[in-house]
C-alpha cells in the first residue's frame, strides 16, 4: 500500500470512528432524552402530588390548632382551679372549727344560773369574737328558723305536726348550717313541719 492509500484508510477509519461515536452519542442522548421524559411527572401527578401535600398540611394545621386549643382549656381550668384554691383554702379548717362554735352556743342556753353569770359573759364574747372571725373568712350561718324547707340548705332530722305552720317550714334549728362564700360547707340540722 502506497502512502495515499494509507492515508485514505486513515480517515475512512477515523470517519467510521467518528461516526460510530457520533452515532453512539446519538444513541446516548435519546437514551438520557427518553429518560428525562419517563422520569418528569405530568402535570396531572404534580396536581394530585400538590393536592395530597395540601391536605397533609391541612392536618397539621388542623391537628396544630387542637392541640393550642387544648392547651388554652388546661390554662383556664387550671387558673380556675387555682382560685378555687385560693377561695375555698379554708374549707377542711373553718368546718372543723363549727363544732367549737356548736358547742359555745350550747353551753350559752343555760345561762339562767346566777352563779355562772360571769362565766357565761365570757362565753358570749368568746364565741362573738369567733363569728367576727369567722365571718372575716366569708364563712356565714345559715339560720332557717321559720322560713321553708330547702333539701340544698337543710337537713331534716325530722318532722313534727304544727297546727300554727304550714307544711314544709322549718319549726327548730338544731345546728345551724354554713356557708364557706357561695359554697356549702354544712347544711343547717332542723325540724320541719308536718
Amino acid at each position: 500500500m502506497n502512502e495515499n492509500e494509507n492515508t485514505e484508510h486513515l480517515e475512512d477509519e477515523e470517519q467510521s470512528l467518528l461516526e460510530s461515536q457520533n452515532s453512539d452519542r446519538g444513541l446516548l442522548e435519546t437514551r438520557i432524552s427518553e429518560q428525562m421524559v419517563l422520569e418528569h411527572p405530568t402535570y396531572k401527578q404534580l396536581q394530585d402530588q400538590l393536592s395530597q401535600e395540601e391536605q397533609k398540611s391541612q392536618e397539621f394545621r388542623d391537628k396544630w390548632l387542637l392541640a393550642q386549643a387544648d392547651i388554652e382549656n388546661i390554662k383556664r381550668r387550671t387558673e380556675r382551679e387555682i382560685a378555687n384554691i385560693h377561695k375555698y383554702s379554708l374549707e377542711k379548717f373553718a368546718y372543723e372549727i363549727l363544732t367549737t362554735v356548736d358547742n359555745l352556743e350550747r353551753s350559752l342556753l343555760a345561762k339562767d344560773n346566777e352563779d355562772l353569770k360571769d362565766f357565761y359573759v365570757g362565753i358570749e364574747l368568746t364565741l362573738k369574737s369567733l363569728i367576727e372571725v369567722l365571718q372575716k373568712y366569708g364563712i356565714t350561718s345559715i339560720n332557717p328558723d321559720g322560713e321553708e324547707f330547702d333539701h340544698e340548705k337543710h337537713t331534716a332530722v325530722t318532722t313534727r305536726e304544727d297546727s300554727e305552720s304550714k307544711p314544709n317550714i322549718v319549726l327548730e334549728v338544731i345546728q345551724k348550717g354554713y356557708w364557706l362564700k357561695d359554697r356549702l360547707l354544712r347544711p343547717a340540722l332542723v325540724v320541719v313541719a308536718k
